[in-house]
């Protein structure tokens, strides 16, 4: 007996054991080695939350990149909405400053015209003046001409 237990190879009852046993070994040892089911479902939960993680990872990158993007451009815009007030106030002033020159330009205007109508008045008040002195002095000329027939024909009867 002490050969038996020595030798296992020695008898096809050993060698089924030795078989056995390995092949035994082998089964536990996969199925040891195999992960369970627990652990698959755990590493696909873990490998979906890390893809869906790098999905809102991206996303939110883009969603930064777009709000940077964004703050810029109402900067930007805000920017040209105060340009466009300022030259909005620019031109009321220059309405208000036109407006103030229109007034004024049309008091000058108001006021020639009346110069322009008293020396209108005056000229013709001045032509009247003159058309009444030269009727005036042709009256006179012909009143001094009848003196000096007078005067002639008195010397002349008189004389």
């Amino acid at each position: 007996m002490p050969d038996e237990i020595t030798t296992p190879l020695a008898s096809w009852g050993g060698v089924a054991a030795i078989l056995s046993a390995l092949g035994l070994g082998g089964v536990l040892t996969a199925i040891a080695q195999r992960p369970s089911r627990r652990n698959q479902l755990a590493t696909a939960a873990k490998d979906e939350a890390t893809g869906e993680a790098a999905v809102i990872a991206s996303m939110a990158t883009a969603f930064t990149g777009t709000t940077g993007a964004l703050r810029e451009e109402i900067e930007r815009m805000q920017d040209m909405l105060n340009d466009l007030r300022q030259r909005v106030a620019e031109a009321e002033a220059e309405l208000r400053a036109a407006a103030g020159r229109e007034a004024v330009l049309e008091r000058t205007i108001s006021d020639q015209r009346a110069q322009l109508e008293t020396a209108h008045n005056d000229v013709v008040r001045l032509r009247s003046e003159r058309d009444a002195a030269i009727d005036k002095t042709i009256q006179q000329e012909g009143e001094i001409r009848q003196l000096k027939a007078v005067i002639e024909a008195q010397s002349r009867v008189g004389g």
